[in-house]
């Protein structure tokens, strides 16, 4: 399909689209398939208002399009992403669309709160659960219940009581419950085994005044995913007060100050995340309040026009964006006051900057002759790394396979290659193309290392996505392995080479033009994971982390050392 044109059946559906907010309230009050009553993976059918499970799950949305050929445009009710059976596939409305727009925001808006009080709903639809068993009298005794509050509560001693009574035959508790002077040491136990159970695991907390969300003023969230991140990457933020950008910002109240400084990315960035580091909850502060970022999109538009609008544009490619733009405007400063001092012998290609410093590494490429074995090696810098993703979408679903982990995301990536007769090597001793191999090393490694993984790829016409879970490491990713062996000698206290997880961008959708971004980072100094869902913030165990489909993953390396050019 055409990027300019419109999907023909998404056009006929806005056109018959008229919002009635309560009406759909109501329906997205009612968060379940309703044919299966499954809770995840919904779509709402633009037609009829039905809700519906997935074409990835039980497939109610595809047998509904099939008997009703004119019902072809579903939207997810989780992200706002839109799919047309007819064209089979995700699609971004372009050239209409103010009530379309409208429906589509007031999804993301209403997503947290709803899903919330759904899951109440839900919950009721189940069956009921079998009759509990009356309680043992002897429970009920006054000196048992002051006994019970006064042992300390300690998780261990629980949990071993708790173990020693399952283990116990029933009649042993019958027989001492007749003997008063038994009957205490029964309750304790008995008291134990019945305490609360520990949080469940992937436990999303209520939503909190501790941090400050970023607001989305029409389809940034992608850019609100990038922000948060980068505020909770420590070592970033400490360059750029040790590099005083604050400088850069004061210079704009100069009649002197040197245009190109003015209105720039790092100016912009650095007030935004600033406001988001120090911000303090005010006292008539309401959760709605969060932070605009409009003079930071407006200059990040201006420099870039493609991030106009409202489309949805891909987290990775956007924060690729913003590295290199900062980079290069700290670079041009920086050459400025290099030649204020006289120094004009300078290469540009050398000057280092705070994006150098804690993002660059450095690759060790070796291409090798089959022929003769000569190696030509090179070494090139790199800010992040493309991770591919196993697609299981045609495999035998009855097949057990075992977990992906990213280890093993990274061992292909350093495997050896053959480079096959399209990538003939031209071998300089042989003096003519041979058949070669390729592999990398790790000559250099990173402050903070950004591990990109790559869910989307092109489908024909259109960009479908990998939806395959890869099992991370919370802390202690060891990159030693994949040093080469001259650096193997340098890195070998094991801060050099571990690297402990600090934020996680996580994309929920189909397609790399649509869906919903949200980003998951570390704050060190409470040891509290957040998530950050554009104006919402919510506190969350890092179980709920580390089981996330992660898009994009930020790692800092535990001794920080200076890569210079």
């Amino acid at each position: 399909m055409d990027e300019d044109m419109d999907c023909p059946h998404i056009v006929d559906a806005a056109e018959k689209l008229k919002l009635d907010v309560e009406q759909i309230r109501a329906t997205l009050n009612n968060r379940s398939c309703n044919v299966c009553l499954r809770v995840d993976q919904l779509w709402m059918c633009m037609e009829c208002r039905q809700i519906l499970c997935g074409h990835n799950a039980a497939g109610h949305s595809t047998a509904h399009y099939e008997f009703h050929k004119t019902h072809c445009i579903f939207i997810n009710i989780e992200s706002a992403a839109i799919f047309c059976f007819k064209c089979n596939s995700d699609i971004e409305p372009k050239n209409h669309d103010d009530e379309l727009n409208r429906l589509r925001q007031f999804i993301l808006y209403n997503r947290g709160p709803i899903a919330n009080n759904s899951n109440k709903k839900i919950r009721r639809r189940k069956a009921p659960k079998a009759a509990k068993p009356k309680k043992n009298s002897f429970k009920r005794g006054p000196r048992a219940n002051k006994k019970v509050i006064k042992p300390n509560e300690n998780d261990c001693l629980m949990n071993s009581v708790s173990q020693i009574l399952s283990e116990q035959e029933p009649q042993a508790v019958n027989e001492t419950a007749n003997d008063p002077k038994q009957a205490l040491k029964t309750v304790v136990p008995k008291k134990a085994l019945k305490a609360k159970p520990k949080k469940p695991l992937f436990k999303r907390g209520p939503r909190t005044n501790k941090k400050v969300g970023i607001s989305n003023s029409g389809n940034n969230c992608f850019m609100n995913a990038v922000w948060q991140s980068l505020r909770h990457l420590k070592p970033f933020i400490y360059c750029m007060k040790l590099f005083e950008l604050a400088e850069i910002c004061n210079q704009n109240n100069n009649n002197n100050s040197d245009p190109r400084l003015q209105h720039s990315i790092a100016q912009e960035l650095w007030k935004l995340l600033m406001t988001l580091v120090e911000w303090q909850k005010p006292a008539s502060y309401k959760f709605r309040e969060a932070i605009s970022p409009t003079a930071l999109l407006s200059i990040v538009c201006k420099i870039k026009p493609r991030y106009k609008g409202y489309h949805q544009h891909d987290a990775h490619e956007f924060l690729m964006f913003t590295l290199d733009t900062l980079h290069s405007e700290l670079k041009d400063e920086k050459k400025k006051l290099l030649l204020e001092e006289g120094i004009t012998n300078q290469n540009p290609n050398k000057i280092d900057t705070l994006v150098s410093m804690m993002f660059r590494g450095f690759l060790l490429s070796e291409v090798c002759c089959l022929k003769c074995n000569e190696p030509s090696r090179t070494r090139d810098p790199f800010t992040d790394m493309s991770l591919d993703v196993p697609d299981y979408k045609n495999a035998d679903p009855s097949v057990i396979r075992p977990v992906d982990l990213l280890t093993d995301c990274l061992a292909r990536y350093f495997e050896i290659e053959e480079l096959n007769e399209r990538n003939f090597y031209y071998c300089d001793k042989c003096q003519s193309l041979q058949k070669s191999t390729k592999r990398f090393w790790l000559n250099a490694l990173p402050n903070v290392l950004c591990l990109h993984l790559k869910r989307f790829r092109w489908d024909e016409t259109y960009r479908t996505k990998v939806h395959t879970f890869i099992k991370f490491p919370m802390e202690s990713l060891d990159m030693s392995k994949y040093l080469d062996d001259e650096m193997k000698t340098v890195f070998v206290k094991e801060p050099s080479y571990m690297f402990d997880l600090v934020a996680v961008v996580v994309h929920d959708g189909e397609g790399g033009g649509s869906g919903h971004y949200t980003s998951y980072a570390l704050d060190d100094k409470e040891d509290q994971w957040y998530e950050y869902n554009d104006e919402k913030v919510h506190e969350v165990d890092a179980s709920l982390v580390e089981n996330v489909q992660a898009y994009m993953l930020f790692y800092i390396k535990r001794e920080m050392r200076i890569n210079f050019s």
